[in-house]
């Protein structure tokens, strides 16, 4: 009834701690989840052979999930607010990727070039993704003769690749549900 007139028991939370929940809960994602794709991509059965993605290649995986959130942001926000809240959540986000924040600044930024340069000609910022870790993890050379040559994903790997990246974008709508972000 409250929410009828405008009135709502939202949880106010800040910009800076929305950052801050929102790096730290989706740096705990990336590294409890990379395992799963890295098993899921070095033992399927619709490559030739395994990419083998080693346990030290989660910084790709981490920038990829990353750029990734990055980019909802404008869908679920007014640009001022998405560009405030973008910032200070790269802010959170680039002490997970080096201890020197200069350098990872640098990756970051080349790596959000790089996704958005993707997105470009993917639109769907989950297909983006799941073209990013084809892309980095060099899956084209480990496909069929064929699908290498065509420097096409094998569409069943695709689609299994997009559906378990799904389970990397943070809820938006869960989160503001709960809570109200004072700008």
């Amino acid at each position: 009834m409250l929410k009828f007139f405008g009135i709502s028991k939202k949880d106010k939370i800040s910009v800076k701690d929305t950052a801050n929940i929102f790096a730290v809960a989706l740096n705990k994602v990336v590294n409890d989840g990379f395992p799963e794709i890295q098993n899921f991509l070095n033992k399927n059965n619709n490559l030739d052979k395994s990419p083998e993605i080693s346990d030290e290649e989660i910084k790709w995986f981490r920038l990829i999930i990353f750029s990734g959130n990055l980019h909802l942001l404008s869908t679920k926000f007014e640009d001022a607010e998405a560009l405030e809240l973008r910032n200070k959540i790269v802010d959170e986000l680039i002490l997970f990727l080096d201890e020197d924040t200069e350098i990872s600044m640098d990756l970051f930024l080349n790596y959000e070039t790089y996704f958005n340069d993707i997105l470009l000609k993917q639109v769907d910022p989950i297909e983006t993704m799941a073209v990013a870790v084809f892309d980095k993890y060099n899956i084209n050379d480990c496909q069929s003769e064929l699908l290498k040559r065509k420097n096409e994903p094998n569409p069943v790997l695709f689609n299994e690749l997009r559906k378990y990246l799904s389970h990397f974008i943070w809820n938006w709508d869960e989160f503001l549900e709960k809570c109200k972000i004072t700008f």
